[in-house]
């Protein structure tokens, strides 16, 4: 079974990280998808609790039968930061007979090379990659042959991503705004609104 896991911030999670979660499974294959919130996520101070990033995640996906549901895997893939450690939970976690792919934005990929126990290609399925930002498939491409210079081998699938300019900061002003949002699904902006979160 090919498996994605997409690990993120998602302060909250909005409608580009499930489309690009959809196009994960319908564009690369994938059979089944972990979305998680991370605990300490790196470079960010997350404004809402685990707890509740976690459970936005839990409504937002609760239609796309692919997305495992598990809060105890969840939680304890949460804590990792590393391939190799997210790896090893997820094995734990379905077993060691399938492959394991990484969902990332362009904006993540590009800062590869600063990463920690990087696997090799052998290890695991490859990235799935939503373009962001002014990248393109050469930028992407060009990425690639750089890390390979550095002796990282990395493959690589684009998928198609309809919301490239959507992100969680702006979705939190509009909210802070007491203006309403179509960035994000029906049953996350209720979860905002009945916790009050992401206003002064």
């Amino acid at each position: 079974m090919k498996i994605g896991i997409f690990a993120g911030t998602f302060d909250p999670i909005h409608n580009g990280h499930i489309a690009f979660a959809k196009a994960a499974v319908s564009q690369a294959e994938l059979e089944r998808v972990i979305l998680v919130a991370e605990k300490d996520p790196y470079r960010k101070k997350p404004y809402a609790s685990w707890d509740h990033r976690q459970a936005m995640i839990e409504r937002a996906t609760e239609t796309i039968d692919q997305v495992d549901h598990s809060y105890e895997f969840a939680n304890t893939l949460a804590h990792q930061h590393t391939m190799k450690d997210m790896i090893a939970i997820a094995r734990a976690h379905y077993g060691t007979d399938h492959e394991f792919w990484f969902l990332v934005g362009s904006d993540i990929f590009e800062h590869m090379g600063r990463w920690h126990d990087i696997l090799q290609t052998h290890q695991y399925g490859g990235f799935v990659v939503a373009l962001r930002d002014n990248h393109t498939q050469q930028w992407l491409d060009e990425k690639i042959t750089e890390l390979a210079a550095e002796g990282i081998t990395v493959h690589a699938v684009v998928v198609e991503n309809p919301h490239p300019e959507v992100s969680s900061s702006v979705v939190r002003s509009a909210i802070n705004a007491a203006k309403s949002t179509l960035d994000v699904s029906d049953a996350v902006y209720a979860y905002i609104q009945t916790h009050a979160l992401y206003t002064n």
